[in-house]
């Protein structure tokens, strides 16, 4: 689910040397959304003065060329501190080392998007464009430094029946409960889960909601040049061999009581990473899984999810061999929204996998500090949420996390089994 937005631009004419006041409004209308799971709620309105020299809107091209379009981003800042002067770096993706114990601008986002039409009985076309700068932008697969193109892409309909919708170009993974935005989930620091998820791909999406008596199927499959792409457009071997993608997303009805709006998602990439030097065959093959399901209790403002993610890779061999891999993770979380301001949010984890899976330093081989047995460790964090201001989200979370393998990867330099950390997050949405 996220919401659509539309620009409209409305001019009231007046004689020639007049004053025109143009207004600006952005009108928000939620819909569903078969290829994203990032919520994004803006409305704003404003009045600007302008000279009155303009022609009707139908008689200018760059007005008619922008109709539908909208300008939108975040500002997204930090502040976390870790208890003892360590720092900790397990599975952590946007609160690792070097954002801890200390102040931080994460990202700035800036976002041009056409959202397709409604109306799905007629042919509707649109496009997204998101620009990151800011550390958060390493997170992406084709990063340069912190800048980074978040997504690309052209989102194309057909009429057919409830709309068979296209998209091409480059986008985030299917892969995911927790989003690139912090702001759109429960809890600040994102779980052991999505360290493991599959970043991005540069390809294409088909995509069709089947509505079955108000159950509402969307089904989705794609395919892309690479499992991961740190160059836009690379490809995956030397034999062009591609990635498939596919996603399922069921919603309830109604008719299901109190359970309405549960939504169950299952989504799968399959493929090798980008190195257009190497064969194919001698290339690991890489494998995501995600599944994940969001229940509304029978308590006002109370609900409960569930994701679990799991990631692996063959062996390689030949002059550069990798070994096989593998890893789990496992997250329950508990939302409580006592107001429509007020939010409590504790989300609850279990991971594990072959040894340093989850090291976010990146070394091919720490078992000289942190020892050859599996990853396995358990978290705990704690949200509460408020939103003083108007597209304002301010929170503090309390974070643990603990090495149930006896290796004591909790910290860098390999010495404590257990992390206690703090953290503060603002982030302003426009």
């Amino acid at each position: 689910m996220l919401f659509n937005f539309h620009l409209s631009i409305l001019f009231p004419l007046r004689g020639s040397g007049e004053t025109l006041l143009p207004f600006v409004i952005f009108h928000t209308m939620k819909k569903m959304n078969k290829f994203e799971h990032v919520s994004l709620a803006i409305a704003c309105a404003a009045l600007l003065p302008a000279a009155g020299v303009y022609a009707q809107e139908s008689e200018n091209q760059v007005l008619s060329a922008i109709s539908g379009t909208t300008f939108s981003g975040y500002i997204d800042t930090s502040m976390g501190w870790q208890f003892g002067d360590k720092t900790t770096s397990a599975g952590r993706v946007n609160d690792a080392a070097d954002r801890q114990n200390g102040f931080n601008l994460n990202v700035a986002q800036l976002r041009f998007s056409k959202e397709l039409d409604e109306d799905a009985s007629i042919w509707s076309a649109g496009y997204a464009a998101s620009l990151l700068i800011g550390p958060t932008a390493q997170e992406m697969s084709y990063a340069d430094g912190e800048f980074a193109l978040q997504h690309a892409y052209v989102d194309l309909r057909a009429p057919i029946g409830n709309g068979l919708d296209f998209r091409f170009g480059a986008f985030e993974s299917l892969l995911g409960y927790e989003a690139l935005e912090t702001y759109a989930n429960p809890n600040y620091s994102r779980s052991y889960g999505a360290y493991l998820e599959h970043g991005q791909s540069v390809g294409g999406l088909a995509a069709y909601t089947f509505d079955i008596n108000g159950w509402l199927l969307s089904m989705t499959a794609g395919i892309a040049n690479a499992f991961d792409n740190p160059v836009m457009n690379g490809r995956a071997s030397n034999s062009a061999r591609l990635s498939y993608m596919g996603a399922l997303d069921l919603i309830f009805p109604e008719s299901t009581g109190f359970l309405e709006g549960t939504e169950v998602y299952v989504a799968l990439v399959n493929g090798i990473n980008s190195d257009p030097a190497m064969d194919a065959d001698s290339q690991p093959n890489n494998f995501g899984l995600n599944a994940w399901i969001a229940v509304p209790l029978p308590v006002e403002g109370l609900s409960f999810a569930f994701n679990y993610d799991y990631a692996g890779n063959g062996s390689r061999g030949g002059s550069s061999p990798v070994g096989s891999s593998w890893a789990n993770a496992y997250a329950g979380y508990l939302i409580y929204d006592v107001t429509d301001k007020l939010t409590f949010a504790n989300r609850f984890e279990y991971a594990e996998g072959s040894a340093g899976a989850y090291d976010s330093i990146g070394d091919a081989d720490r078992s000289w500090l942190w020892g050859a047995d599996q990853d396995q460790f358990i978290a705990d964090t704690f949200t509460v949420a408020y939103k003083l201001w108007d597209n304002v989200i301010t929170r503090a979370e309390f974070r643990w996390d603990h090495d149930l393998s006896g290796n004591k990867r909790m910290t860098d330099d390999g010495t404590r089994e257990n992390a206690f950390g703090i953290s503060a997050n603002v982030t302003y949405m426009f």
